[in-house]
């Protein structure tokens, strides 16, 4: 062979290479891959995706703990006159899930049947809840739901008076 080896004899030439030979070579390269007169338009959707992605685990994870921070119901107090509870359907509703209609003590499957009961004994159709502060406004409002459906017009719920509306219901208006 003519020529010495190319490993021996190859040395990196002096001077640096110009940046516009730079260009025209990278022109070359990328007219080479897409053709001479196509512009690049696409958009790299996989980063999208990924990101679309993570969001929607990151919600079905925190989903369930928002849900649960429900905040047990706070009666209120009331500075006005109290109702007579005389014409009313009390229901009581107590932490333990149990309620109670009138003084009578029943299981959740059964407050329909005892709201016919007091509707058929004369009772006005409507009912004063009455829960603590300590069970949750989820069960309140599943008993509000319950009477609704049993044919209640008038809900009401119980409040406790202000210290001063006590002495004002006593003095009178």
């Amino acid at each position: 062979m003519g020529g010495s080896s190319r490993c021996s004899t190859w040395r990196p030439s002096p001077e640096p290479r110009s940046s516009t030979s730079w260009s025209l070579w990278r022109r070359a390269m990328v007219q080479a891959e897409f053709g001479d007169d196509e512009i690049i338009s696409e958009i790299n959707l996989t980063p999208l995706v990924d990101v679309s992605l993570v969001l929607v685990i990151i919600f079905m994870v925190v989903a369930p703990f928002l849900t649960n921070v429900l905040k047990p119901l706070v009666l209120p107090s009331s500075s006005r006159a109290a109702l007579s509870e005389n014409d009313s359907i009390r229901v009581s509703v107590f932490p333990d899930g149990g309620l109670a209609v009138g003084a009578a003590l029943i299981p959740s499957v059964r407050l329909a049947e005892a709201l016919r009961r007091e509707l058929a004994a004369g009772r006005k159709p409507w009912a004063l809840v009455r829960a603590g502060r300590e069970v949750s406004s989820g069960r309140v409002m599943d008993v509000v739901r319950d009477l609704k459906r049993a044919g209640m017009e008038r809900i009401a719920f119980a409040a406790l008076p202000k210290a001063g509306a006590a002495a004002m219901l006593r003095r009178g208006p």
